[in-house]
């Protein structure tokens, strides 16, 4: 019989336990929902700022980059097409002058 009330204390301790953290949980809850409801919205101080001064200028520059890169790949690539043309040039004048060494003799 002790062992039965000893049971049944000890469960009804837990369930007053639980119900008082579930009306502490709700409570606080009313509690920070009318905090928000209460609270007044104003601008971002400046502590919140984002440097963006700093950032358009990082983005410049690389923009910037880049297009000198691309330049640098145009001014190579229209070299590399000049050599090729010389070099069909020089085959085709390379080819005349066997002709005429073979016509000469």
């Amino acid at each position: 019989r002790v062992d039965q009330l000893k049971y049944d204390v000890q469960h009804l301790q837990t369930a007053l336990r639980n119900f008082q953290h579930r009306r502490y949980q709700r409570e606080q809850q009313e509690r920070q929902r009318e905090e928000l409801l209460a609270r007044t919205f104003t601008t971002n101080d400046s502590d919140t700022t984002i440097p963006i001064d700093e950032t358009l200028q990082f983005n410049e520059s690389l923009q910037s980059a880049h297009r000198g890169m691309d330049e640098l790949i145009g001014s190579g690539t229209n070299i590399l097409q000049g050599l090729r043309d010389q070099r069909v040039t020089l085959k085709g004048t390379h080819k005349k002058i066997l002709d005429v060494a073979n016509m000469l003799g």
